[in-house]
């Protein structure tokens, strides 16, 4: 049975290895604040890749009106997917964050104390915003479909994202600091791969690139503002191609995203559409590989189809931008 409050069923689902330490750490506090607010809230773990999603879906099969996630940017997008992959996609949305990153959640006014943000979702209003939903074709004519809330990408932040997740010392340094040295490691090895991309059908860039973010939401990597002018609810994405370049030039962009200074910069294009396509134009079969929501998904080509007001969220206010 999925908990109740003020006529709303509720189950939460969280990646118990998001944060790593402090997320271990800052559990006991968050989860006495979900179940004082939500009393007979019921509270699943992910054990592997997939479960959010997995529980997401059978929690609305369930006939719970309020799905929360407590993780990181990778547990959000799955357990929102499970939602709209689900029977009732109506199922409102909330989270708690508790990644390394938490990138999807600073689009929102989040207070700092876990008993204040246990609060602040119960007192939100519902709202619909914008998803993702990136479709990458296999060589052998297969396709796999993911959805998104955040930002999906690929380029040198593919690498990074790869890098991140199968690194030594996840656990250990916090999320930005290993963004940060896993982004200067990768830069210092990447090679710009030849892409062709499409904006809503119009070729927008043929050549080399080092990364190129379709963006949902405005951050990435830990709270780098790649995307400034990105709104969750205004039924387009925001499109950021950081063409080929040197490795300095690279890390004077890289330096310049935490201000979104980067947009000025010569080698950054800005678009703005509903469907993105890319193919690899790379002769050696070394294709940009694809992240999104902070997971790997494999090489390029790809399709991104933005999905508007498909999700219902029960969040606080956001940061910068309306959503309706």
């Amino acid at each position: 049975m999925v908990g109740r409050c003020k006529g709303v069923t509720v189950a939460i689902i969280r990646n118990p290895a998001a944060g790593g330490r402090r997320g271990r750490l800052c559990w006991p506090a968050v989860g006495a604040a979900l179940k004082s607010v939500f009393p007979a809230a019921e509270i699943h773990e992910t054990a592997a890749a997939g479960d959010a999603a997995r529980l997401a879906g059978e929690a609305c099969a369930r006939g719970a009106t309020l799905v929360v996630a407590v993780g990181g940017d990778g547990t959000i997008g799955e357990v929102a997917g499970g939602i709209l992959s689900s029977a009732r996609p109506q199922t409102a949305f909330s989270l708690i964050p508790a990644g390394t990153g938490s990138d999807f959640s600073r689009n929102f006014a989040w207070p700092a104390e876990p008993m204040a943000m246990a609060e602040a979702i119960a007192a939100a209003v519902l709202r619909r915003i914008d998803t993702g939903r990136l479709l990458r074709l296999a060589p052998d004519g297969s396709t796999s479909i993911r959805p998104f809330v955040n930002i999906a990408s690929f380029g040198v932040s593919g690498e990074v994202v790869r890098a991140m997740n199968e690194g030594a010392h996840r656990a250990i340094l916090p999320g930005p600091v290993r963004f940060q040295l896993a982004s200067i490691r990768e830069i210092l090895r990447y090679r710009p791969r030849s892409v062709r991309v499409s904006v809503d059908g119009v070729e927008v860039h043929r050549g080399p690139i080092t990364a190129i973010a379709v963006a949902n939401g405005r951050f990435f990597g830990g709270g780098m503002q790649v995307a400034p002018g990105a709104d969750l609810a205004d039924g387009m994405f925001e499109i950021v191609v950081l063409g080929g370049a040197s490795r300095l030039r690279v890390m004077t962009i890289l330096a310049s995203l935490n201000g979104a200074r980067h947009l000025d910069h010569p080698l950054v294009s800005v678009y703005r559409g509903s469907t993105v396509e890319v193919e690899s134009l790379a002769g050696d079969g070394n294709h940009a590989l694809l992240d999104c929501d902070g997971e790997m998904f494999g090489p390029v080509p790809a399709r991104f189809e933005l999905l508007p007001a498909s999700l219902t969220v029960k969040l606080p206010a956001p940061v910068g931008s309306a959503v309706a």
